[in-house]
């Protein structure tokens, strides 16, 4: 857990080391996936950097998931091994 913030390099570093992603944007959860579906840098920006330059939060990050956003559907999600 990280107590300080995560500034946007660090989110793109932290984002590289993911191969899946679920993130909420709104109403919507987007999926990415390496294999089929993967994000692109912009993504990462959009999605993951605060207009402030640090990492948006809540983030999960479980072995090759990062998941931004929260509400139990998307966690329930996560931790089922489920995407």
């Amino acid at each position: 857990m990280e107590t300080r913030p995560v500034t946007r390099d660090e989110t793109v570093d932290l984002a590289r080391t993911a191969r899946r992603f679920l993130i909420k944007v709104g109403q919507d959860t987007l999926r990415f996936d390496a294999a089929t579906n993967p994000i692109t840098e912009g993504q990462i920006h959009a999605y993951l950097v605060h207009d402030d330059g640090f990492l948006r939060v809540p983030v999960l990050a479980i072995g090759d998931l990062l998941v931004r956003g929260y509400t139990e559907e998307l966690y329930r999600e996560a931790l089922g091994g489920g995407l």
